[in-house]
């Protein structure tokens, strides 16, 4: 008999004795899976989202940036990748007992403010789920949960500090993080909603108080 060994382990449940440390393994590695599938297709479409704005300049200065930019994402994807990696599992890390965010640089200048607007829009408009999600790991920490790992502005954070890992500009990266927003944090619902579903599936309820 074949044995899926890429399957899921599901932890017994909270109820019945299920390890707080396997239920968040099992949220992370859904929740990375489904953010490897999105960066995927943020890797396969940012060439033709480049070329699309390409096609209204007209400088060949402008030009060439586009150019570069796409080769250096190509080129070193692996670099970019295994940084925006090691930045959000810092966060899963530390989140069991209280989440330190400080290997998470602000950003500065006009990118600051585009990665502000941008999550904000994306946290309002799931401002429900993420709020449901935010209290069921207030009941499997059983602690008060004010950030976690999932909220938007994170993500935003750790991509664009992942992208300082490449030979590119400020301004030649700040042509990338509309894309991600695009084609990645567009598509958002998907990363909270699988940390959810997986939370419901454990049987980690919702905390309605607040907690000490």
């Amino acid at each position: 008999m074949e044995v899926n060994l890429g399957a899921d382990v599901i932890p017994l449940p909270l109820k019945n004795g299920g390890t707080k440390a396997a239920i968040l393994n099992l949220v992370r590695k859904r929740v990375d899976e489904k953010m490897e599938f999105l960066m995927c297709g943020l890797k396969e479409n940012i060439a033709d989202a480049l070329f699309e704005e390409m096609a209204a300049l007209d400088e060949q200065e402008a030009l060439t940036r586009h150019f570069n930019i796409m080769r250096v994402m190509k080129v070193d994807e692996a670099t970019y990748q295994a940084k925006f990696e090691e930045l959000t599992s810092s966060l899963w890390n530390t989140f069991p007992v209280e989440m330190d965010d400080s290997l998470i640089d602000e950003s500065f200048g006009k990118i600051a403010e585009l990665n502000q607007r941008l999550s904000y829009r994306v946290a309002n408009h799931y401002k429900v789920l993420i709020q449901e999600t935010r209290r069921r790991f207030q009941t499997l920490l059983k602690r008060s949960v004010d950030a976690h790992p999932l909220l938007p502005e994170y993500y935003y954070r750790c991509f664009w500090q992942s992208l300082a890992e490449l030979d590119l500009t400020y301004e030649e990266r700040s042509f990338i993080m509309p894309l991600f927003h695009r084609f990645v944090m567009d598509r958002y619902g998907q990363i909270v909603s699988t940390a959810n579903q997986t939370l419901i599936e454990l049987k980690v309820d919702i905390t309605i108080q607040q907690v000490n």
